[in-house]
């Protein structure tokens, strides 16, 4: 979810104070929002995160029980690496909302185009303990079930940049399970519509094929894949071009771009990228477990220590919405520059921070970096397209 949201719908919304706006996206804008209750001692004040159904889609029946599939779905949800969801209720004029754990930091897009813009890059094992983090809250997920014990065998399958939140203090949380497939959902994805972002689909999520765990596992190869090296992973001027990359297995590999890409971490984009999910890993503790070896063999800085470290050398300090203290401005990188526009190399007693390699690719082929408009451009959900054709050409990604 991207952009400023319109003005808030009332100046409260059931027992919450609406505060500011924080998002708008596809189904519903985001609201910054207050709840105070009284309490023995005097009020008692919490901030929470509103997400409200938009008007016009609230109109719409099967938009309507999306949205409550989704507070259904997440309010069984209790991990840290998810973010809580808190509340759901409707007014009496008919607004839809959820009350969420309130987030205080920003999501991968705009990490990544701070960083960009700031020429810092992003530590390899800082990356990885993001990734790890996220792919801690799946596992969560995907194992979850009801409380009659049946498995909800749910799907997030709208794992992105923009839907991984990364706090100030280091926290990582998966947001937004609004399209996500579970044994408790209402409305059913029809044969051949495709639901979720075009550049973070599974092969079989483009073609409309039945989507297991192995999907967000894809999908999180793709978002380890632009963390490590800051350039989108499959590529195209439309959502069309995107998907056929998918199905193609068409990307450039990592070590085309970085310079000094290890080898290893590469095998586990790779796999992750699997075009077949029985060749993916088999589930997202797996990839936790390939992860954790290459921090553990080469000495990495990682956890929520070092995540938090690296928010601050990207954003300086930052004050919450609600507290009186200025942030303060972010320092001037004092890195050596790396020879790309953006990158820098950051040595801070690691000495793992990527450069990008100076290569010349065929004719025709592009790299779009993470600031391009064509990322933003592409958070837009893609809902209802027909499925793509089934392709007979070989992988292109191998070097």
């Amino acid at each position: 979810m991207t952009g400023e949201a319109a003005s808030p719908p009332a100046r409260t919304l059931g027992a919450y104070e609406l505060l500011r706006p924080l998002a708008r996206g596809g189904m519903a804008d985001i609201y910054l929002a207050r709840l105070a209750r009284r309490g023995g001692s005097g009020p008692l004040e919490r901030h929470v995160a509103i997400k409200v159904l938009d008007e016009a889609r609230a109109a719409e029946p099967e938009a309507r029980a999306m949205f409550l599939d989704e507070a259904r779905v997440c309010a069984l949800l209790d991990h840290e690496n998810i973010a809580s969801v808190l509340d759901v209720a409707v007014t009496r004029d008919g607004q839809h909302f959820l009350a969420m754990e309130y987030v205080h930091g920003v999501d991968l897009r705009k990490l990544l185009c701070a960083a960009a813009r700031a020429r810092y890059a992003v530590p390899f094992g800082t990356s990885l303990a993001i990734v790890a983090a996220a792919a801690a809250g799946l596992e969560y997920a995907h194992r979850k079930c009801g409380p009659d014990g049946t498995p909800l065998r749910l799907v997030h399958r709208d794992v992105s940049l923009s839907n991984i939140m990364v706090g100030h203090d280091g926290a990582v949380k998966v947001v937004d399970f609004g399209i996500a497939s579970t044994t408790l959902q209402t409305v059913h994805t029809s044969p051949g519509v495709v639901r979720g972002k075009a550049s973070y689909m599974s092969p079989e999520q483009c073609i409309g094929e039945q989507v297991d765990h192995r999907t967000d596992v894809f999908a999180l190869g793709i978002v380890l894949y632009e963390l490590t090296t800051g350039s989108r992973c499959f590529q195209g001027t439309t959502d069309f071009d995107r998907m056929l990359a998918v199905v193609r297995s068409d990307y450039i590999p990592p070590s085309r771009i970085v310079a000094d890409y290890p080898h290893d971490l590469e095998h586990v984009v790779r796999t992750a990228l699997a075009n077949d999910p029985a060749q993916r890993y088999a589930s997202a503790a797996a990839m936790i477990d390939a992860l954790d070896r290459i921090v553990r063999s080469r000495s990495w800085t990682g956890g929520v220590a070092a995540i938090a470290r690296m928010m601050h050398e990207v954003f300086g300090t930052v004050a919450k919405p609600w507290e009186a203290v200025p942030p303060a401005p972010v320092p001037e990188p004092t890195a050596r520059q790396a020879p790309s526009w953006w990158r820098a190399s950051l040595v801070r007693g690691e000495a793992h921070v990527p450069t990008l390699r100076a290569t010349r690719f065929a004719r025709g082929t592009h790299v779009d970096g993470i600031v391009d408009d064509e990322l933003c451009d592409d958070e837009a959900p893609t809902r209802g397209r027909r499925p793509l054709p089934r392709r007979s050409s070989a992988p292109v990604h191998a070097a």
